[in-house]
């Protein structure tokens, strides 16, 4: 894990969620449970959903990734390429698992074919990510690379880790939740599970990572607009629900913050918080996620290190925490 390194932020315009809202009664089995009682309760709501085989996921994909502009078309999830549907299993796109197939997986059983954890991916991306796992790539390796591919230019990669474009991260981690307390090793099915040891993840066990970068990512990229329409499609096709998209806070209540990230916002500001145990942090901002324009140093209040995002300054639209 490499989060001492960088930690990015994508803030994308604040708006009303009026999409995709839980079905009633949904979730009233996990109310009020915390913890393991939580894990399991969430567990129960979320299995025994309906099973879709891997070679209609393409099918599924071409409606849950369509591209709103053109509806033949989906869109590809590091690439942001919009490419024909009609393109896939062939040199155009593929299915990219988000949690490696290799770990855990093994082309057996619900999790194969789970659409909340699959994207339509740049087949020539996929095999250059291969089953690296989720993190702040580290720009002192050797091995890093931005971008990580010519096809996908916002990804960054070093010799065992992925980023993956910044307004996606929050969704991605979403995803590894769901299929963490999704896949508990019930009925033959796989036992997944989140780790910070990166040792631990190898192809011989069930376990990916970053954890604690993924709660970062969490936090620092929230569930928006177009998560939770697509949340709702899945819901359509596979009859269940990332619970973590309708309940975001539940993230927490399971895996801590042990960052203390947090952000808040009024009409006139946005406000990121971080624990003043993390070193010297800046917010920087930009409007291509290339070139970046640092807003000013963090400041401290109360023992928490913050800095303020202006309304003048949110037209930006981008901004990132970066660790010095």
């Amino acid at each position: 894990m490499k989060i001492h390194v960088y930690i990015i932020l994508a803030l994308l315009q604040i708006i009303h969620q009026t999409y995709g809202e839980e079905p009633t009664g949904y979730y009233d089995s996990a109310h009020g449970k915390s913890g393991k009682s939580l894990r399991e309760a969430i567990n129960q709501i979320i299995s025994g959903h309906k099973v879709i085989s891997y070679s209609s996921t393409d099918e599924a994909m071409s409606t849950i990734d369509a591209d709103p502009i053109n509806k033949n078309n989906v869109i590809l999830i590091y690439s942001r390429r919009s490419d024909p549907s009609s393109n896939c299993c062939s040199s155009g796109w593929n299915r990219e698992h988000l949690w490696p197939n290799s770990y855990g997986i093994d082309s057996r059983g619900p999790a194969y074919s789970d659409i909340h954890a699959l994207r339509p991916c740049d087949s020539n991306v996929n095999s250059s990510r291969g089953n690296k796992h989720f993190d702040e790539s580290d720009p002192d390796s050797r091995y890093y690379k931005f971008p990580s591919h010519p096809e996908a230019t916002l990804c960054s990669s070093d010799n065992n880790s992925w980023s993956p474009p910044e307004s996606l991260k929050g969704d991605i981690a979403r995803a590894m939740f769901y299929m963490d307390i999704r896949y508990e090793g019930k009925s033959g099915e796989p036992d997944l599970e989140l780790t910070d040891d990166l040792a631990e993840i190898t192809s011989s066990n069930s376990k990916m990572g970053s954890l604690l970068t993924l709660l970062v990512w969490h936090i620092i990229d929230p569930v928006n607009e177009e998560e939770k329409l697509r949340n709702e499609k899945m819901y359509e096709i596979q009859n269940n629900r990332n619970p973590f998209i309708d309940r975001p806070q539940w993230v927490h209540t399971i895996w801590g913050n042990p960052l203390a990230v947090s952000i808040s916002s009024n009409f006139d500001s946005i406000k990121v918080s971080w624990s003043a145990a993390i070193p010297k942090a800046v917010m920087e901002c930009s409007t291509d996620l290339n070139q970046w324009e640092e807003i000013g140093a963090g400041i401290i209040d109360n023992g928490d290190r913050q800095s303020l995002i202006r309304s003048r300054e949110a037209g930006k639209k981008f901004f990132r925490l970066r660790i010095k």
